[in-house]
């Protein structure tokens, strides 16, 4: 890895981390894409003082992270072209940017729309994160806290240099660092206070306590151990049994587009002929997470739509069905 320094453009920030070092990956832990532009925009701005090789990668449905600018190169990628494409497309880019560039990818949360699952982030990020280290690039990632499994955040700060988690408490940011690698000092992995141009580490008890406080209970009301899969199918299971039609419908809309494909002429008939229970009986027959292929769908489309012939005797004479689904992402 090559020791030069390398600035976040916050001054007070690189003194707590002993600056960045080309190499690193940085991911952020934000409530919302808004704390996480709070630190991206410094640290681009420094870049372009420092003439960098700017890359924004873009894949997301929020806002944009970065507003257009010659300084700045913009790759527009689609998540839902699948985990293999889309992985292959970030490495061909990587590949062709070539050594020290500096690189902005949009919220990795966001993927959960596109592949339903924690599991196919932290692999992106495992396969993802070492090949930018291998060319001595600085990259920025950001995960929605409490929206990602344990496991998969701990696979991510396994893999990653620097992990911070950022607080906003009575609109004072807080940036606390859980991992910053081949670095050290005695007051470095305390929260910090953001304070103009200086982070005060927070040592008066009284202050972390409040901090803490309040970290403990936005912990308590997640269920962040779950994966996004099956809190998907959770609170679908809330819907059916209280949720409105309109909120069926919405859930009933999502889950086809998660587990059933993309392809709009099946999806209008699926969505016409099946219920919300019928998906999720699916689900509780499927082996893995993600699409369960198109050959699939039409058996389970071609069978209801027999089944709902009011002019035939199909209930009578197909047989209970008995398949299992393996997931084909």
């Amino acid at each position: 890895m090559n020791e030069e320094m390398v600035s976040t453009g916050l001054a007070g920030l690189d003194e707590i981390l002993q600056s960045l070092r080309l190499g690193d990956n940085v991911v952020w832990q934000v409530k919302n894409i808004g704390e996480y532009i709070h630190f991206v925009g410094p640290f681009i701005e420094q870049a372009k003082r420092d003439k960098r090789k700017i890359i924004y990668i873009r894949f997301a449905q929020h806002a944009p992270l970065l507003q257009p600018d010659p300084q700045i190169k913009q790759y527009q990628l689609d998540a839902l072209s699948g985990f293999e494409s889309f992985t292959k497309n970030i490495h061909d880019i990587i590949a062709q940017e070539g050594k020290e560039s500096f690189y902005v990818f949009d919220c990795l949360s966001d993927l959960l729309s596109a592949w339903a699952t924690d599991l196919m982030i932290g692999n992106f990020f495992m396969v993802t994160c070492p090949y930018l280290f291998e060319l001595d690039t600085v990259a920025y990632f950001a995960l929605l806290r409490d929206s990602h499994s344990y496991k998969t955040v701990a696979r991510i700060r396994e893999t990653t240099q620097l992990l911070l988690d950022v607080y906003k408490y009575e609109s004072r940011f807080y940036v606390h660092p859980i991992k910053v690698w081949n670095r050290y000092s005695p007051l470095m992995f305390l929260p910090h206070l953001e304070a103009d141009d200086k982070y005060l580490p927070v040592t008066s008890s009284a202050d972390a306590v409040l901090l803490l406080s309040y970290i403990s209970q936005k912990s308590a009301e997640s269920s962040r151990n779950l994966d996004y899969w099956d809190r998907l199918f959770l609170e679908a299971k809330e819907i059916l049994t209280d949720g409105s039609l309109d909120q069926k419908g919405k859930m009933l809309d999502l889950i086809c587009k998660t587990m059933l494909g993309r392809e709009q002429r099946i999806l209008s008939l699926v969505e016409k002929h099946f219920t919300l229970e019928d998906l999720i009986n699916i689900k509780e027959r499927m082996i893995g997470t993600g699409y369960i292929g198109g050959k699939a769908v039409g058996m389970l489309l071609a069978r209801k739509i027999l089944r709902k012939d009011a002019h035939e005797k199909w209930n009578e004479l197909l047989e209970a069905h008995d398949s299992f689904y393996c997931f084909c992402q």
